[in-house]
């Protein structure tokens, strides 16, 4: 795979990678594009994460409150984790 525009044989591509790769207003483009991916992917393991702390929760016997509280999530969010979903 080719990763310098030099080497590219498709000029648009060849274009858009100089500009994303040497122009400074590229950079700071794709900087901030993999922050923001970086971003929503430790929001998403974190979710999953309090997902299944609040599952073995409440198979403690622990209540929504209590759980909500420790795992810094709200109520309601939890309540949707814990109750089956209507069919």
């Amino acid at each position: 795979m080719n990763t310098s525009a030099d080497d590219m044989h498709f000029g648009i591509l060849a274009e858009k990678t100089r500009y994303l790769k040497e122009n400074p207003k590229g950079v700071s483009e794709m900087c901030k594009v993999m922050e923001d991916l970086r971003d929503e992917s430790y929001a998403e393991g974190r979710e999953e994460q309090a997902k299944m702390t609040a599952k073995n929760l409440y198979e403690q016997n622990i209540s929504i409150e209590q759980i909500a509280k420790a795992i810094g999530f709200d109520i309601s969010t939890v309540e949707k984790w814990l109750t089956p979903k209507a069919v």
